[in-house]
């Protein structure tokens, strides 16, 4: 059964992907995401089928939809920043602990840094590119919000927690699952 959720929800991904569209074209006055299809979203439409030579209908259909999905998709990949994953040390049994150093930890402290304002009590992270006391503290806390062992100690799960909570406060979609939809 689809919902009014799911249906709100569809909606508001439409005009994410064609504010995104209209703000590379130079639009003067892109398309504001609010989850109902009103006379907003359909003229936006009409403009981006009109451009891209499709049948004029104001309505997203299929050709419409995958079309405005795939320019939404070129458009996010190049805002994306360098994917956070990649920073991780690719051994299974990798652990970013006390005393590690190098990008991977800088990282680290990036992600914490932009997860901070959402945790309590957090102070900000330094970012030194060590994996000092503070760093430790962070990611306890951090762990402690996504219910995971609290040890202080970044593995690959607490990194994938991190990384998702960054793409997602920034309304980026997962590197990962732009490149396997694609």
């Amino acid at each position: 059964m689809y919902t009014d959720s799911q249906r709100r929800t569809h909606i508001y991904d439409l005009q994410r992907f064609l504010r995104r569209v209209q703000q590379a074209s130079g639009h003067p006055q892109p398309l504001i995401p609010d989850g109902i299809f009103g006379p907003e979203t359909s003229a936006g439409l009409r403009a981006f089928q009109q451009q891209n030579r499709l049948p004029v209908t104001g309505t997203a259909d299929l050709d419409t939809w995958t079309l405005l999905y795939d320019r939404y998709l070129a458009l996010a990949a190049a805002d994306l920043p360098p994917a956070a994953p990649a920073f991780f040390p690719t051994t299974p049994d990798a652990t970013l602990r006390a005393d590690s150093r190098g990008p991977a930890v800088f990282v680290l402290q990036l992600l914490l840094s932009s997860a901070v304002p959402h945790f309590t009590d957090t102070a900000p992270i330094p970012l030194t590119g060590v994996y000092d006391t503070d760093t430790a503290r962070a990611v306890r806390q951090a762990q402690q919000a996504f219910l995971l062992p609290p040890t202080g100690e970044t593995d690959r799960a607490t990194w994938d927690a991190l990384v998702h909570l960054h793409d997602s406060l920034f309304e980026r979609p997962p590197l990962l699952w732009l490149l396997e939809n694609r």
